[in-house]
């Protein structure tokens, strides 16, 4: 499904696809176990151009998962303004020196301390994306549910889990049906306005 707001699964040809539910499961579990316990930023960059890398080999395109993808990337950037709002000298804390780049006003100060600390942030986040992304819509709701199944999870977990995925095309075309209703009414979310604006007023019609 070209252009999907939310996430379902894709039917593809890939190597990606082929692969079982419960196989994907522990895959991205220990994806996740290594982005959480590994600090090395080169890691890190590693991780994420790999895991484009997989992206790409799937034959999912961009466009079919790009909105999401775009409202991650805006509450990324809003988590890393939010952390320097809070706290701009966490990095020189955590690393215990301070190189000044920049003195805004009070404790505000730019730091190569801080920069790094939310480089790192950064990529820990935008490294889990694609995989995240690919374990949702390469995976088909029943095929995942048996295989979870199959290796020891509760049979009533499995189906809770199926049941979970195959509501994501419903909430997709409520929204759908929201939104025209919406625009009906004089919100627009088109191209003619800001894209702050535009977001405001997705961020509406998803509340």
């Amino acid at each position: 499904m070209a252009n999907t707001f939310l996430l379902e699964y894709i039917e593809k040809n890939s190597i990606i696809h082929k692969l079982n539910g419960a196989t994907k499961l522990i895959c991205f579990l220990l994806w996740m176990t290594a982005i959480i316990f590994t600090y090395d930023i080169r890691f890190l960059i590693f991780l994420t151009i790999f895991g484009f890398y997989i992206f790409n080999i799937s034959k999912i395109r961009f466009k079919e998962v790009k909105i999401v993808f775009y409202l991650i990337s805006v509450f990324l950037i809003l988590n890393l303004i939010t952390i320097f709002l809070f706290s701009p000298l966490e990095g020189t804390k955590i690393y215990g020196t301070r190189h000044e780049i920049v003195k805004l006003f009070g404790n505000y100060i730019i730091t190569k301390e801080q920069i790094f600390y939310e480089l790192n942030i950064f990529f820990k986040y935008i490294s889990i994306i694609p995989v995240a992304l690919l374990f949702i819509v390469t995976t088909n709701p029943s095929e995942f549910a048996s295989s979870l199944n199959k290796i020891g999870v509760p049979y009533r977990f499995s189906y809770a889990v199926s049941i979970a995925l195959r509501y994501i095309p419903t909430i997709q075309e409520d929204f759908i049906t929201i939104s025209k209703a919406q625009q009906a009414k004089g919100i627009d979310v088109s191209k003619k306005i800001g894209f702050l604006k535009r977001i405001k007023n997705v961020s509406y019609m998803l509340l």
